[in-house]
């Protein structure tokens, strides 16, 4: 009985094993969609509360808005090269986001140094969907 169980182990690993490779290579990272998605993203983004009238809501209500933003200077930077006023707004976006964090506004910091602060995201998000419009490659784009 024990032979049998591990005979049927083994084929049925095998048979697992065998069909593991039928599906075809794996896929690869997709590729990059440009700049005028990440433009589009942002677009996006400056339609938020936090964005629009930062002054007027809780900057913990903002937690969600913030997370998103700290990924645009990363995905952003790849665009950069050769192109400064467009790094000087990532660096801008980067810092009011590292600011944010440091006075705790997830966590109800300071409302006043909260809200300047939003108020300094907001202007530097603008800033920055203002430079990665102007690339070449998107700017030509038509919607």
């Amino acid at each position: 009985m024990r032979t049998r169980a591990c005979a049927v182990l083994a084929a049925a690993l095998f048979v697992l094993t065998g069909c593991s490779g039928e599906a075809g290579p794996t896929p690869k990272g997709a590729p990059d969609p440009g700049p005028g998605a990440l433009a589009r993203k942002i677009e996006i983004l400056r339609a938020d509360d936090c964005h629009v009238a930062p002054t007027e809501v809780r900057s913990p209500d903002c937690e969600k808005y913030v997370t998103q933003l700290e990924n645009i200077p990363g995905n952003a930077r790849k665009y950069a090269a050769g192109h400064p006023r467009l790094g000087e707004a990532i660096d801008s976006l980067e810092s009011t986001v590292r600011s944010y964090r440091n006075n705790e506004c997830a966590g109800g910091g300071d409302a006043d140094v909260c809200a300047a602060t939003l108020t300094d995201m907001a202007s530097a998000l603008t800033n920055l969907h203002t430079e990665l419009s102007a690339l070449p490659d998107v700017a030509t784009q038509t919607g």
